[in-house]
């Protein structure tokens, strides 16, 4: 946080630079594919949605551009009147607590994740996945993968789609990612420092 001074005055600064590039990012990616999930840690005090969501360290929302409300991508935070069951609801979801964006037909893997935001359950949960898997499995996922990708490869010759590839983007405040986090999404995944 920095302290500007103005006119006699104290203000706080309290946006941060790695808000504002993810932001940034968040921005072009909506405007890329006009309909993404973000995921967003709802365990935060901060963020702002109904009471029956909170808690849910993976919330998926849905933002598209044909949305009759105002989607409001800010420096800081997204702003947005979303529907739950019908029910509308005005939520504030700060930068800080959004951890990923993908389209909601693909999966993760072809989208983006901010490693430093992810929550530390999350992390947990991944982490013990990848313990419990013997190499055989782990080969096995690999191989599925590849030939998952062989045929979305096929697919976007014949119907001229367009298919991202995930970014994994490593922040200042996150743990730097292990040699087996970096080897399981070698082919699907680019780090980002």
């Amino acid at each position: 946080m920095r302290m500007i001074v103005l006119m006699g005055e104290i203000f706080e600064m309290t946006l941060s630079f790695s808000d504002a590039a993810k932001a940034k990012q968040l921005r072009e990616y909506f405007n890329r594919h006009s309909r993404i999930y973000i995921v967003v840690d709802a365990t935060r005090d901060e963020v702002i949605v109904p009471e029956s969501l909170h808690g849910d360290p993976a919330l998926r929302l849905v933002l598209n551009v044909r949305m009759p409300q105002m989607i409001k991508i800010s420096d800081d935070r997204l702003d947005s009147d979303f529907s739950f069951s019908g029910q509308i609801f005005a939520c504030q979801i700060p930068m800080h607590t959004i951890w990923a964006a993908y389209l909601p037909e693909g999966n993760l893997e072809q989208g983006i994740i901010w490693d430093d935001c992810v929550p530390e359950m999350i992390k947990a949960i991944v982490q013990t996945v990848r313990s419990n898997m013997s190499d055989e499995g782990i080969q096995e996922l690999k191989d599925k993968q590849h030939a998952t990708q062989a045929e979305s490869a096929a697919s976007v010759e014949s119907k001229t789609a367009v298919s991202s590839s995930m970014t994994m983007i490593e922040g200042g405040g996150g743990t730097p990612k292990t040699d087996a986090g970096k080897t399981r999404k070698t082919s699907h995944l680019r780090v980002v420092k």
